[in-house]
């Protein structure tokens, strides 16, 4: 077996490396039966589709998100699909595309119901900003810097952010999530230098 002749990465073990080298010679033989999925030793998970894809573009096992730690799981929707690897998931939806959702962001989008809350699905991967980084959502934004922290933004109050100069504008980053004030109808959020209200 591989495993008795190479190094089997960390958390991972022989018997999981073993299961990895039965089921790549398994797919090798089968492509036809399964098309669209690999394995990628010594992790014994299938990748398959857009998700497979996606992992591949970053580098596969060599990309910051290491090696699969399960296979293809259908999200609670019932239409959406993600698969878990070593340093966070991809998911992916028919109308966002496949994208990982990692460290900050997906803490904070966790907070918020993950697709089921009002952020919904990633439509982007996380993008590098001057100063820090956000993701887009379909419902929403996360922008996070070393300063301020991982903050949703979303609606009325982002796209009037946005006419400002958006985080290299008059405000800012985002300081805080968008705020339901006390008359439980208006929102507002909090920037580096001021603050925008909705109602």
């Amino acid at each position: 077996m591989r495993s008795d002749r190479e190094e089997i990465p960390e958390g991972f073990t022989k018997a999981d490396a073993d299961k990895a080298e039965t089921m790549e010679a398994r797919q090798t033989m089968s492509r036809m039966v399964s098309p669209g999925c690999q394995v990628y030793w010594p992790s014994p998970y299938q990748v398959c589709g857009a998700i497979k894809d996606k992992y591949n573009s970053l580098g596969g096992p060599n990309s910051f998100l290491l090696w699969p730690t399960t296979n293809e799981l259908v999200n609670p929707d019932g239409f959406g699909r993600r698969t878990h690897f070593q340093n966070g998931p991809i998911y992916w939806s028919a109308a966002g595309g496949a994208h990982p959702v990692v460290n900050h962001f997906h803490q904070k989008w966790g907070q918020y119901g993950y697709e089921g809350g009002w952020l919904m699905y990633p439509t982007t991967d996380e993008i590098v900003l001057n100063g820090g980084r956000m993701q887009i959502f379909q419902g929403g934004s996360v922008y996070w810097s070393p300063l301020t922290g991982a903050h949703t933004i979303g609606g009325q109050i982002r796209t009037t952010w946005g006419q400002t100069g958006w985080e290299g504008g008059l405000l800012g980053y985002p300081t805080t999530d968008e705020i339901v004030l006390p008359d439980g109808q208006g929102r507002m959020n909090r920037f580096e230098r001021g603050v925008i209200y909705w109602s």
